[in-house]
Formats: C-alpha cells, sequence, structure tokens
C-alpha cells in the first residue's frame, strides 16, 4: 500500500487581523493542509469529475489553540481560484497549478493543489481577499455547494467578461489593420522601469535554469532507486519457489520493500515540489512579459490616436489606454511587492529539499545496511 506524504506546513505564522468594535487583534495563525481522499463521479455521458478532500485546520499560534474541517474542491475550482487571484490582483506572483489534462496522475495532482494552497495562504497580502475565504470557508465545504456559488459568481460577471472579450477582440481587430494599411509604429524605446524588470527577468531565468538542474540531478537519484527495486524483485521472482522462507530470501524482500518505500517518499515529498517551483518561476517571468506587452499597446494605441486613419475610434482608443495604464500601474506596484520575497522563498525551497532530501536518502540507505548487518 501506498503511503502519500502530502501533509504541509504553511511556510510562515500569518498575522490574522480580527476586527471588533474599535478594537484590532492580531492574531498568529498557521495552517496546515492535508488530502484525506478522492472521490470519482461518472456523469450520464461518461465523463469523470475528480473531487478532492481536504482538511485545513487553523493553529492560533498564541494559544495552541486548533479548528478544522474538511472541503471538496476540484480541478475547475482551483482553477478558478487561480483567475480570480490573477485578474483582482495583477501583478501578484500568483502560484501555478498542473495543467488541464485528459490523462494524469492523481495522486500527483492532489500534491500539486497543497503546494498550491500553502502558497496562497502563505501570501500575507492575499489573506483579506473574498475569494480566498469563500474558498477555504467551512459554509461552502460541500463540493455542490461551492459548484453553485462559482457558478453563480460567473453568471454576475459575464457582463464584465463580454466588456473584456470585446476589448480583446477590439485589440485583435487592430493588429489586422496594422497589416492591411501597413501602419508604421514607431518602436518604444525602453526606460528605466524596463530596464529593472529586464534584469528581473535574467535573475530568474537563471534561478529556474539552477533549479531544473537539480530537480533532474535528484530526478535520477529517485530513478536509481526505483531500477534497484526493480532488479532486486526480478532475482527474487526468479528463485521466489526455491528460497521461500530462507532468512536471506526475507531480508531480501524486506530490502526491497525499503526501495520502494524511499522512492515514493522522495518522489512526492521533493520532486513534486520542485516542479511547481519551477512552474512558479514561470508565472513570475509571464508578469514581466506582461508588462512588456501592456507598454507596447499604449505605445501603438497613443500613436494611431493621431492618424487620420483612426480618427472614429480615438474614443475606443483613449478608453484602452486609460485601462492599461491603470493595469501597469497595478501590475508595477504588486510585483515589486511581491518579487524579492518570492526570490527568497523560492531559495528557501531549494535549499530546504536539498538538505532534506539527502537526509532522507541516508536513511534509506541506512535501513537497507542495518537489514544487511542483522542478516
Amino acid at each position: 500500500m501506498k503511503q502519500n506524504y502530502d501533509h504541509v506546513i504553511t511556510s510562515q505564522a500569518i498575522q490574522d487581523v480580527i476586527k471588533g468594535g474599535d478594537k484590532v487583534e492580531e492574531i498568529r495563525i498557521q495552517y496546515e493542509i492535508k488530502c484525506v481522499g478522492i472521490e470519482i463521479e461518472t456523469t450520464q455521458i461518461g465523463k469523470e469529475i475528480v473531487k478532492y478532500k481536504f482538511t485545513i485546520t487553523k493553529i492560533d499560534l498564541s494559544t495552541g489553540l486548533k479548528q478544522s474541517h474538511d472541503f471538496f474542491r476540484r480541478y475547475t475550482h482551483f482553477f478558478w481560484l487561480q483567475n480570480e487571484l490573477q485578474n483582482k490582483q495583477i501583478g501578484r506572483i500568483i502560484p501555478s497549478l498542473p495543467e488541464k489534462q485528459t490523462v494524469y496522475d492523481k495522486d500527483k495532482r492532489k500534491l500539486e493543489f497543497v503546494y498550491f494552497m500553502q502558497k496562497v495562504l502563505s501570501h500575507k497580502k492575499l489573506q483579506s481577499m473574498d475569494c480566498i475565504e469563500r474558498f477555504f470557508s467551512k459554509e461552502l465545504s460541500e463540493y455542490d455547494n461551492f459548484e453553485h456559488y462559482v457558478d453563480s459568481m460567473k453568471e454576475s460577471q459575464s457582463m464584465i467578461n463580454k466588456f473584456i472579450n470585446t476589448g480583446i477582440q477590439f485589440k485583435n481587430m487592430f493588429t489586422k489593420v496594422y497589416n492591411y494599411n501597413s501602419v508604421q509604429i514607431i518602436p518604444r524605446i525602453p526606460d528605466e522601469n524596463d530596464k529593472q524588470f529586464e534584469e528581473f527577468k535574467k535573475d530568474l531565468e537563471l534561478n529556474k535554469l539552477s533549479t531544473e538542474m537539480i530537480t533532474q540531478d535528484l530526478q535520477k537519484i529517485v530513478q536509481k532507486l526505483q531500477i534497484q527495486a526493480r532488479s532486486l524483485q526480478n532475482s527474487c521472482d526468479l528463485f521466489m519457489n526455491e528460497c521461500q522462507g530462507i532468512k536471506e530470501f526475507i531480508t531480501l524482500k524486506t530490502i526491497i520493500k525499503i526501495y520502494e518505500t524511499y522512492e515514493i517518499k522522495l518522489r512526492q515529498k521533493y520532486i513534486y515540489r520542485m516542479e511547481a517551483s519551477i512552474k512558479d518561476y514561470d508565472q513570475a517571468i509571464k508578469l514581466i512579459i506582461l508588462n512588456r506587452d501592456l507598454k507596447d499597446q499604449i505605445n501603438k494605441d497613443t500613436q494611431l490616436i493621431n492618424n487620420p486613419n483612426y480618427r472614429s475610434q480615438i474614443d475606443e482608443l483613449k478608453m484602452q489606454i486609460s485601462s492599461n495604464r491603470q493595469k501597469v500601474e497595478q501590475l508595477n506596484f504588486n510585483f515589486l511587492d511581491d518579487i524579492n520575497l518570492f526570490k527568497e522563498q523560492q531559495i528557501e525551497c531549494l535549499k530546504e529539499v536539498q538538505h532534506q532530501f539527502y537526509l532522507d536518502l541516508q536513511e534509506c540507505y541506512e535501513s537497507i545496511k542495518q537489514q544487511k548487518i542483522d542478516q
């Protein structure tokens, strides 16, 4: 039977502000999250709906008081939360989610969800957001209740979504006009902000590459454990009838079990976590690219206002320029507020994983060594 290492504690205590009248009280809070089950429901058309059951425990560090409840969520719920955070907190480095796939490892996905929630709950600037409170609330813990809530939110935002979609179509329309009329757009000269963001990008790409290389090295070690377990199991199968009951044979079976256990443990505790960390770098890099693209679009739209061919679209262009300027302003403020802490957390994660990985690996080899001594 597989052991699953999906118990995650938030990396830092969170200042939970409780307001009561004129009194404001700060309480140091920590959260523990654990996936406790998976339910699969098949619809009438044969589609699988995978529901993940989690337990969240809120711990008051000053008193030790704990409050726990279970809640059910599926992939679309996590995607909704990520989308809400990205739209309402433009520029914040929102944790990554696994890509939507038809075939996937459910045990791996549940761990990726746990990592996502751990990072969201560790981000102090997101704690007051209504979508976070709703996602983890006890009142909406049941699957159907939260599904209904998400559907109602999508319906209430339909007009906003139509407006956004119209803006996107409007932008695409002008892209086609640029090409058709050969409108000459003078490229934007990078400013100090661009240079600063480009330095961030280079730094993030370098750190991502370093993390990928270390992850690959750890994966090779885990694969060696898997290969060793299979090799010993093949030998075991060949001599099963002749050696059944012999002490050395029993010891061999125990060693195989140790290899298998630690292969699962190291993969689930560290490899999956590192893969999620790599995707988080991509999230940060996307924001830098978005900042550049928005500023480029402002530059293009500003030049079109002065073009006689676009006099009839001046109001729309001004509206789009104003909207994009607001996005750039918010993106810059939030990104600069997040980036240093993000880099520190990523580096700390890397150091912790490397340290703990090799401690567990040493424990694996010590267990095998002890079996051989006892033999």
